[in-house]
């Protein structure tokens, strides 16, 4: 009997400079300059809090939208599942 073996697949790493750059999208009163100088654990709360208060936004407007054009929400299921899961976690 042959055997498959799963190979792991490796995680994405992000660079602090993409990170600082994603922090300067979601708060532009913030120049990069400035951001490099906030501590990387603020940086990092603030922009996961951004992107659940953006993922609340877009479940609640996918909800909104697909209400009356779906036979019990199936074909917006996958998007509500993923907007969840970034507002759980």
């Amino acid at each position: 009997m042959a055997f498959i073996r799963a190979q792991k697949i490796p995680e994405k790493i992000e660079s602090p400079e993409v990170t600082l750059a994603r922090f300067c999208f979601y708060f532009q009163q913030y120049t990069f300059h400035q951001a490099r100088k906030l501590p990387y654990k603020y940086v990092v709360l603030m922009l996961s809090s951004a992107e659940k208060e953006r993922a609340r936004f877009l479940y609640d407007l996918t909800n909104a939208i697909s209400s009356p054009h779906t036979k019990k929400g199936a074909g917006v299921k996958k998007m509500l599942d993923y907007c969840r899961s970034i507002i759980d976690k």
